[in-house]
This record gives structure tokens, sequence and C-alpha cells, in this order.
């Protein structure tokens, strides 16, 4: 019920368009970059899973990274301009419900984005690579992979956005945190599981061992960022 609500509020701003713009675009870049220059990747030893996602992935996670740190504000700017979220506070409805409703309907684009993301891969390794039934196996794994892999980023940024009444600092917080991978991405240690640099993560770069660990650490951030939020709403109904 609530994420119907959010679907038919947000039918009434760009925020649709503006998302499929985006998924678009991060879907093009792989196909402009292969078709510029094909010698480049056609003629390498690896497999195409590995070289399409090895020279596009970076571009792509930070396009869409960017997509969802952009769509996170812009829901919860709606509920705070012309003191909306006051009006809501008064009604039968409880928070937590309004942000995970917000959140639902970020996984549907986020997922929609990533099915644009695998068709264009997939498009690449048939038309320059003569890709085969493996090949369209280890982009669909590796686009499901990358969807767990946001899952935290998308938590946190929808956590952020409903602390932060100003839209600018929310988005000034995400875009910061989210050009600060390009200085951490080839660092090790705790810092490659921040939330910003999961969706970094290459799949068919990871051993399975590798996979399993970046799955876990990602549902546990997950967990943790709902957690952490409605421990925020119930200390925010206290003190309001």
């Amino acid at each position: 019920m609530t994420s119907a609500l959010e679907w038919n509020k947000l039918k009434r701003t760009g925020f649709f368009p503006a998302f499929l713009a985006g998924g678009l675009l991060a879907a093009a870049a792989p196909v402009v970059n292969i078709g510029a220059r094909p010698e480049s990747f056609v003629n390498k030893q690896d497999s195409p899973a590995v070289i399409l996602m090895g020279a596009n992935w970076q571009l792509m996670s930070m396009l869409l990274s960017f997509l969802l740190i952009i769509g996170a504000c812009i829901m919860y700017h709606t509920e705070f301009a012309d003191n909306a979220m006051q009006r809501m506070d008064t009604l039968p409805k409880r928070p937590e419900s309004l942000f995970f409703g917000k959140c639902s309907v970020l996984l549907v684009l986020t997922a929609g984005a990533l099915v644009l993301g695998g068709a264009a891969l997939w498009f690449c390794g048939w038309k320059w690579f003569s890709a085969d039934r493996i090949f369209t196996t280890e982009i669909w794994k590796s686009m499901g992979f990358s969807f767990a892999m946001f899952l935290p980023l998308l938590l946190c940024m929808t956590a952020v956005s409903s602390i932060c009444k100003n839209m600018w600092i929310s988005l000034g917080i995400g875009t910061i945190c989210l050009f600060m991978t390009s200085i951490l991405q080839n660092g090790g240690g705790i810092l490659s599981y921040l939330p910003f640099m999961m969706p970094m993560k290459v799949y068919p770069n990871l051993n399975g061992a590798q996979a399993v660990r970046c799955l876990i650490i990602s549902c546990g951030e997950t967990a943790g960022f709902g957690l952490l939020e409605i421990i925020y709403f119930k200390i925010r109904r206290n003190f309001t």
C-alpha cells in the first residue's frame, strides 16, 4: 500500500523519465566504449565477461550510484518541501513505512537500470565477441550480484535523505562519498566494503569465497542501515 502511494506521488514529477534516462546513459557507456575501439578489446585472452565488465563496470557503477543518490535525495525533498513532512507526521502512518516504501521504489528502479545495463553488455558480447550461452549466464549473474551490492548504498542514501531537510546537504554528502571511491578503490581492507564502494565490486573478477563474503557483508550493511533508521525514527518521535 505504501509503495503504491509512493509510485502515485512520483508520477506527478519527472522522476521516472529522469531515472530511465540515467539508466539508458549507463547502458550506452559499454556500447560506445567498445564500438569506438573494438580492436583494443577483442584480441584479449580473457573471457568476454571479464573483458567487458573490467572495461566498463567502473563507469557504469559510478553513473548508477550517482543516479541512485539523486533519486533518494529527490524522493525525500518532495516530502520536506512546503512542510509536507510535518503534515505527514499528523497522519496515522508510521515514518518507517514511508521510508521502506521509498526504498522499495528505488529497488525496482535500480533493478530496471541493471537490466538495461546487462542488456547492453550482452549486446556487446554478441556483436563483437561472438559470445555464447556461458557468457550470457555470466553477465546476468554479474547483474544480480551488482543488485545485491547496491543495497547498502540505497539504504544508506535514503536514510541520509530522510534526516537532512535540505536536499543539497544530502546530495553533497552522497556526491563527496561517491567520488571518494576513486581514491579508495585501489585500496583493500575494511574500506573496500564501505556502502559507496560495494557497487564497484566486479563479479567475474571475484572467486567464490570473495563473492560470498561480499554478499554477506552487503546483507549485513543493508539490515544495519534499516535497523538504524528505525531507531532514528523512534528517537525522533520521542523528542518531537
